[in-house]
Order: structure tokens, then C-alpha cells, then sequence
């Protein structure tokens, strides 16, 4: 009897074992290698092959059209005239101004969104000229995310051309507003009637997978007081001073960096106050920027920039704002680090020989707004690039034409089989 009674723990602990293993491994992806030998796929890679300096150029033309946040209506034309060219079933532009181009597939099919943003950071850039050296191009822009406009428009048309008939249905959208907290797509999913089952953003940097949405927080603090010339400013509150000693107890606070899951990170990125030398400033602030990967931790990291920015007002004797934003919250769908669409998307960069790919749930892409809509969500990067967000932005020719038939690659995937829900 003692045998039985040691057998069934130990038997248990096996089959436990066993389906915990099994569980682990996740979804399992959609992607073969096989795929890329298939007629439709080499007629597509061929395609593009063909056209390669003819991509080239259309990059440079849409980089050298200024589109800063809230002004993006000249990039915004030429993007639905091409939809348009290209044959796609429906297209328009939507009350934010959004181009939307769809690609109808069957009636039982699923509803996916490809998504590329029109904005760029660059406010009052109205003169743009690409430079090309070797394997990169030079200029405001050309990576985020023009080059992924550029995918966009090169995916649909490679579709048409090489006869694709999809199963899902395709929303193109080229979108306003993403540098600006992600308006266009936030207003899109917003006033649509449709369902969606899967987002891509293309967006971000080629072999970097973002399996969630990063948390924002922060805002602007602004300390008040009286004020006085200097000759009377002996014990006068000093908002000046309350920064200074805010500024240093929020940067001797400490942020998770591990684990990756818990990241949070802090900068105070403007500071301002006074208005001469020779008195004592009546208003003073500082803007705090914080972001986290969790929810939890970034409203402990707010709460303890809010709680010292009320205790040194109090001990300098001067009054305090404090403007803290909670709105753009960390997301993460329950199993989305193993979900099928981001073991296809590895398999694909493998297959491509994308180099320094990462996965991590710190999106900060149109897919977070997905997630927050409970969308299966995450972003498909569009080059390798430097200096992104600033005036010397550098993309490589090469990573375009790999970014190009990863989302090609992944959407051959998703037609030729599709996980039905249990």
C-alpha cells in the first residue's frame, strides 16, 4: 500500500510537469520557411526586387514632404491618391484626417489593421532634402516612420500586382497625430463600427518586438510665491528653491530596471522659472516624463513625485500645481508574450537574419492603443536606423527591403492559417 501512496504524488508531479512544459512553449507560430519557396511569395519578393531603386526614390520624395504633428494633409493626399492607384476596394480619409484603405477579403474572415503614422516630430521643418551615402539615407524623417509609409504603400501594391486574394480583410491606415499621444489612431478605433482581431503598427526599429504598451505619466509642477527685488528677499519663499529640492529628492528616488516586465523610468526633460536676475521668481516649474511598463509601478513612481513635490512646497513656504497625467496606462494582453503573432513575427525576423531582435513589452507604437481596446496587438519595425528624433535621422537602404518583406512574410502567414478560438 505504501508504494501506491508514494507512486501517486510522484505520478501527478510528472503529468504537472508535463503540461506546465507543454504550456510554456506558448502558441505556436503561423510561419514556415516552406512558405517563401511558394509561387505567390516568390512573385512577391521578385516584385519588389524590380523595383527596388523606384522605392528608393519614392522614399526620398515622401521624407523631402514636410509633415509635422497637426500639418500632415499634403502627405495625407498623396497616400490616399496612391490607395487609390493601387485598387484597393475602399478608400477615404476619416473626420481626423486619416487615410484608410481597405483590402476586402471573405466573409468569414478577420478584420486586420496595418498601420503606418504621416506625422513627423519636427515642428517648423518646412525645407527637407535626403542625403544618400552608400547604404543610408540622411534627413528629418526618412525612418520615423516614413519608411514604414513607404512599406505600407509597397506591401498593398506588391499584393495587388502579384493577384493576392485574402481570406482577412486588410485596413491600411496612414495616420495623424502619433507623435502627439497616438490621436489618429485613438479617434479611429473610437468611432469605427467594425471589430478587430489583430493591429500591426508599423513602426519602431527593425528586429525590436513590442509585445505591450508602455505606461506615461509625468506632467508639469509649477511652484508660486510672493516674490521680492533682492535687497528685500531675506526669507522670502523662493519657488526657485522648491524646484532645486524637488529636482534632487525625485532623482534619488528609485525605478525598477528589472525585471524587464516592471521597467520604469524618470526625466525631467524642461525647467523654467523668473524672469530677471534681480529678484526673487514668483513662478517656477519643471515637467517631470515617466514611464513604466507597469501599471502598478507607474502609479507608485506618480504618487511619490506628487508626495515630494506637496512636501517641499510646504517646507518652502510656497504654494504648489501639480498637473499629472494617468490616461496613457500600461497594457498587457494575458499571454501575449506567447501568443502566435509574436513567436510568427520571431520566426520571420530568423528567417530574414534580422539582426539584434528583441522582445520586450515596452511599445510605445499605435499598437498600445490596440491594447487598451484588448486588440492583439504589436509593432513590425521598418529599418535599421540612428538618431531618430533628431535633425541627423539616418535609416539603411538595405533594412527598408528586410522591413518590407517581414510584413508581407507575416501576412502570407496569417492567410494560410489563423488560430480559431476555443
Amino acid at each position: 500500500m505504501r508504494k501506491y501512496i508514494l507512486f501517486i504524488p510522484v505520478a501527478t508531479f510528472i503529468i504537472c510537469l508535463f503540461v506546465f512544459n507543454l504550456n510554456s512553449r506558448g502558441e505556436e507560430s503561423l510561419f514556415s520557411p516552406k512558405f517563401v519557396s511558394s509561387p505567390l511569395v516568390q512573385k512577391i519578393f521578385s516584385f519588389i526586387e524590380m523595383n527596388e531603386e523606384t522605392i528608393i526614390k519614392e522614399w526620398i520624395y515622401l521624407t523631402e514632404m514636410p509633415a509635422p504633428s497637426g500639418h500632415e494633409e499634403t502627405r495625407a493626399e498623396y497616400l490616399k491618391k496612391e490607395f487609390k492607384a493601387a485598387g484597393l476596394d475602399r478608400t477615404y480619409l476619416d473626420a481626423s484626417g486619416n487615410v484608410v484603405g481597405i483590402l476586402k477579403g471573405e466573409s468569414g474572415g478577420k478584420n486586420i489593421i496595418l498601420s503606418a503614422h504621416m506625422d513627423t516630430v519636427f515642428q517648423g521643418v518646412w525645407e527637407i532634402k535626403v542625403k544618400r551615402e552608400g547604404n543610408r539615407l540622411k534627413a528629418p524623417g526618412i525612418g520615423d516612420d516614413t519608411a514604414n509609409l513607404i512599406n505600407m504603400l509597397w506591401s498593398l501594391r506588391t499584393l495587388k500586382q502579384s493577384g493576392f486574394k485574402p481570406v482577412h480583410t486588410y485596413y491600411f491606415l496612414g495616420t495623424v497625430g502619433e507623435e502627439v499621444a497616438l490621436v489618429g489612431m485613438r479617434d479611429f478605433l473610437e468611432r469605427t463600427a467594425e471589430d478587430f482581431d489583430i493591429l500591426l503598427a508599423l513602426d519602431g526599429d527593425l528586429g525590436k518586438v513590442h509585445y505591450g504598451a508602455l505606461g506615461f505619466g509625468g506632467g508639469k509642477i509649477i511652484f508660486r510665491g510672493p516674490g521680492a527685488h533682492t535687497m528685500q528677499s531675506r526669507g522670502v519663499p523662493s519657488p526657485n528653491l522648491a524646484v532645486a529640492k524637488a529636482l534632487e529628492r525625485i532623482y534619488a528616488l528609485e525605478l525598477p530596471s528589472q525585471p524587464i516586465d516592471k521597467w520604469t523610468i524618470l526625466n525631467v526633460g524642461q525647467i523654467g522659472g523668473g524672469r530677471v536676475r534681480n529678484a526673487v521668481s514668483q513662478e517656477s516649474f519643471f515637467t517631470v516624463d515617466l514611464r513604466s511598463a507597469d501599471q502598478k509601478e507607474l502609479e507608485h513612481a506618480q504618487a511619490r513625485v506628487y508626495r515630494i513635490c506637496q512636501e517641499v512646497a510646504s517646507e518652502v513656504g510656497v504654494e504648489v500645481e501639480i498637473e499629472l497625467d494617468d490616461t496613457a496606462r500600461a497594457y498587457r494582453l494575458p499571454g501575449g508574450k506567447s501568443s502566435f503573432l509574436v513567436q510568427t513575427t520571431l520566426d520571420i525576423l530568423e528567417f530574414l537574419k534580422v539582426r539584434d531582435v528583441e522582445v520586450n513589452p515596452l511599445g510605445s507604437t499605435e499598437a498600445n492603443a490596440g491594447l487598451a481596446k484588448g486588440i492583439l496587438s504589436l509593432n513590425l519595425g521598418r529599418t535599421y536606423g540612428r538618431y531618430k528624433h533628431s535633425l541627423r535621422e539616418e535609416a539603411e537602404i538595405d533594412g527598408l527591403f528586410l522591413a518590407l518583406k517581414q510584413i508581407l512574410l507575416m501576412i502570407y502567414s496569417l492567410e494560410q492559417k489563423y488560430p480559431q478560438a476555443p
